[in-house]
């Protein structure tokens, strides 16, 4: 009797008051979600990060001191990609390849509507300037250690017990945090970081979860400690010190763009450092230099050699990390390390030593990773070793 009733109640119920109590539930639950999860409609507006996000983040200016210093042309070309190496880059949207031979442009090409002025975005190759500027401010006495503790430098971790990280900690990805590495998914602590407009408070909503260094888990918000920490040593902005170390004195064509997460806040560390191919190229040539630029010893030998050494720390897989150093990836071939900068989207910056050659590509998609180097990174060696 009680379910005919109800039964009779739904048939004669009126489709507009069914309509309207679903769109009602929808929109309380939309207004919970963005209540909860304030960064998410952006999120799901652009749906996914590409290389001109800083087009619609707000960005600190990383200046050079113009017009700068143009790289020199080779007077021996080397000769461009094999067909199948073109036919990848091409399936993977390159929108730039460059090549410097002995500090000189031995190949460039532009595509897709880039050129060589086009600003893009690096995604995590700026953790390897974040390391570079950790480097800076260990040789100034900025920080006094690379084993000294963390938590003094983040006094809103104050009211919880120590725990025990130390700058290289940070360094080697074996912080032993929480944070969970997503990139597809909008709800995830990353795409807070990255479409959010408070990421002091993501990053230190961080919890220990494991022992720091035992195991190397790799993760945007250890990176983003990192840059707190630097900025906070050099008392001035991570965009600032960018430009002290090495945008002037690397002779930067152009001002590059460092995105934060809101009009005059913090510095997306992990990520979001924008510039040209040709400027990005120097950061590579200053690596390949051992820290040395025109003859002078900008930043100390030993810690390039540290941060491209790999850390060979535990992985998840219980394997040593013989693949990453100092927030900087090691490939190693039978004859020697290949030291490079990667961004998820396929860019990266790679130091080619027995050649004196740095190879910078730079794009909208990656291929397959395969032993944890994607597939082009290995094909990029290949053609440049040649």
């Amino acid at each position: 009797m009680v379910l005919s009733a109800i039964r009779w109640q739904y048939d004669n119920m009126d489709k507009r008051q069914i309509k309207a109590g679903v769109f009602a539930f929808l929109f309380v639950l939309f207004c919970s979600m963005i209540f909860l999860k304030p960064y998410l409609p952006s999120a799901v507006y652009h749906n996914f990060a590409t290389i001109m996000d800083y087009k619609f983040f707000q960005n600190r200016v990383v200046p050079s001191q113009g017009p700068g210093v143009p790289w020199p042309v080779s007077t021996t070309p080397m000769s461009p990609p094999d067909q199948q190496l073109e036919d990848k880059l091409d399936g993977i949207k390159t929108t730039a390849l460059l090549v410097l031979d002995h500090g000189a442009i031995a190949y460039e090409k532009y595509s897709l509507g880039g050129g060589q002025d086009e600003i893009s975005g690096s995604f995590s190759m700026a953790k390897s300037i974040v390391s570079l500027l950790t480097g800076f401010a260990l040789q100034e006495r900025k920080i006094d250690s690379l084993d000294e503790p963390v938590d003094p430098w983040f006094p809103e971790w104050s009211k919880r017990p120590p725990s025990h990280i130390t700058i290289r900690n940070l360094l080697t990805m074996s912080s032993g945090l929480n944070w969970e590495e997503s990139y597809w998914n909008p709800f995830s602590v990353t795409a807070e970081a990255y479409f959010g407009d408070n990421i002091l408070m993501t990053a230190f909503r961080q919890r220990p979860a494991i022992d720091p260094g035992t195991t190397f888990q790799y993760q945007s918000g250890t990176t983003q400690l990192l840059g707190i920490l630097v900025s906070r040593a050099a008392k001035k902005p991570l965009s600032a010190y960018a430009s002290e170390k090495l945008w002037i004195p690397l002779g930067a064509e152009r001002d590059a763009l460092w995105s934060v997460d809101h009009e005059e806040g913090t510095e997306k560390a992990y990520c979001c450092f924008n510039a040209r191919a040709r400027d990005f190229a120097r950061l590579g040539q200053l690596v390949l230099n051992t820290g040395k630029w025109n003859g002078v010893q900008l930043l100390n030998a030993d810690y390039i050699k540290q941060m491209t050494t790999p850390n060979m720390i535990l992985d998840e897989t219980q394997k040593p990390t013989d693949y990453y150093g100092y927030q900087w990836w090691v490939l190693r071939t039978p004859t020697e390390d290949i030291p490079y900068a990667r961004g998820i989207l396929g860019q990266y910056i790679i130091v080619i030593p027995s050649k004196e050659r740095v190879v910078v590509r730079l794009g909208m998609n990656k291929g397959k990773t395969i032993e944890h180097h994607p597939e082009e990174v290995r094909a990029l060696v290949e053609w440049a070793l040649k």
